[in-house]
């Protein structure tokens, strides 16, 4: 099966390896949207290796969708909605898998059959998020450059997700500067990219503000979860988030807001605190209060962790899809009149009795031939670098990327390309081009 996120790197990835690393049962291809456009519109004949796709990114499926459903079954996610027009098409999946009960009821109130929705929670994956020792604690905060002694508050994402301030940055800036009355040592630790204006906000106002544009491997973030007191979710819409669930995992105490699946998960005063949406005292108020009552603030984390082991570890809740693929094929068999291609279940069944999950080990690519697998792999970290320098202004970062796939494929033109449309000045790249157009004319017309 294909397995289609935004890219490999971001979230939607992450749950696309998640799916195949704890259902042995599928024989798995992960390849973002920016890939397939490449790899099928050069080999179209190799969208026919795959029995089933799922979209894991909402907006990879726009194109996709209608190339794929005449011939397989294609599931399809809904996270969130900030623009019903630019995700509505997803409702066409053969079955639609959600994150929390809140986007189930959404795609009701849109008139979608509801047989074919799903909830699959994205879970965390409890054994690299887990919570710190004291030198672990300690270490994680010098090699941030935290005072050991600061109340540190922890705040993970990227701004190009930010549609129409859904994550809150208003509340969160506010709640911050508030705060920082409060308690004098407070500190902010912000990952992900975009964040130049916020970062810019709160050293204006003197609060010591960490900020780490770009984490390429989950067990370094999975660290810097460790050099937390507090992770604030200030959101408005959210179909995670994933970043509240590895906060929880990591035994950090939590308040969020009732967006997404904190409502189903978080419990005010048992496993963390929920607060009202838009409302920036109430976040520090609350932090305040459990800043002056460390045991409290223990206990909360403590409780969190529990709540992830028993319901939200990720090899616990990937499973779910085992579900989600059987309704696919069968919706899939009645709207072609045909027999059902695939008994997954008898499949599943067979398959997990003989093996166990596999180890992380890169990025599967089973649907494709062995021969491209070094080219998928380049072109997926092409890809993403374009678009740290596109949206997130990481231009250094992405060089670093871009620099080491020219490496790694001397002989390839991709990542020279690359270099020449998004890293080099616009006039330097005009003069290029028309060298490049030059030496391609005919001596009639360059003489001309």
């Amino acid at each position: 099966m294909l397995l289609v996120p935004d890219s490999v790197h971001w979230v939607t990835g992450t749950i696309a390896k998640n799916i195949a690393r704890f259902n042995p049962w599928i024989e798995a291809t992960v390849a973002s949207g920016p890939v397939i456009d490449q790899v099928f519109a050069e080999k179209p004949e190799l969208m026919r290796n795959f029995d089933l796709v799922h979209f894991t990114c909402p907006y990879s499926s726009k194109q996709w969708l209608a190339h794929f459903r005449d011939f397989v079954p294609c599931v399809t996610s809904h996270h969130h909605v900030t623009d019903w027009e630019a995700i509505k098409h997803n409702v066409e999946g053969d079955a639609i898998i959600v994150g929390s009960p809140e986007w189930a009821e959404d795609l009701r109130s849109r008139g979608a059959d509801i047989s074919r929705v799903f909830c699959v929670p994205y879970g965390v994956d409890a054994n690299l998020f887990q919570p710190a020792t004291a030198d672990q604690r300690k270490a994680a905060r010098q090699k941030l450059n935290l005072d050991e002694a600061a109340t540190v508050i922890g705040f993970f994402g990227k701004n190009s997700s930010n549609d129409d301030d859904r994550k809150g940055i208003d509340v969160f800036t506010k709640a911050t500067i508030s705060l920082k009355k409060r308690i004098p040592q407070l500190a902010v630790l912000i990952v992900g990219p975009g964040w130049q204006e916020l970062t810019r906000v709160l050293r204006s106002s003197a609060v010591k503000c960490v900020w780490i544009p770009f984490v390429e491997e989950l067990k370094d973030l999975s660290e810097m979860y460790q050099a937390l007191d507090y992770y604030w979710v200030t959101a408005r819409v959210e179909g995670g988030p994933v970043t509240l669930l590895e906060a929880m995992s990591t035994e950090v105490c939590c308040l969020t807001t009732a967006v997404g699946i904190a409502r189903e998960i978080v419990t005010d005063g048992v496993n963390g605190a929920i607060l009202p949406f838009n409302d920036p005292e109430a976040f520090t108020e609350r932090t305040a209060m459990l800043a002056a009552d460390a045991s409290e603030q223990q206990r909360l984390g403590r409780n969190a962790r529990q709540t992830i082991l028993e319901r939200m570890h990720v090899g616990v809740t990937a499973k779910g899809v085992l579900d989600v693929y059987a309704k696919a094929f069968e919706t899939f068999a009645a709207r072609r009149q045909c027999a059902l291609p695939l008994n997954v279940r008898e499949i599943a069944e067979e398959i997990t009795s003989e093996k166990s999950p596999s180890a992380q080990a890169g990025i599967p690519l089973s649907g494709f031939p062995r021969s491209l697998h070094k080219r998928v792999k380049m072109l997926e970290s092409l890809a993403f670098s374009e678009h740290l320098i596109l949206y997130h202004r990481q231009r250094g970062v992405a060089l670093k990327m871009v620099m080491r796939e020219w490496m790694g494929n001397p002989f390839s033109p991709l990542p020279l390309r690359v270099l020449l449309r998004r890293l080099l000045p616009v006039s330097m790249v005009a003069r290029v081009v028309k060298l490049k157009n030059r030496s391609r004319a005919t001596p009639e017309l360059v003489t001309h």
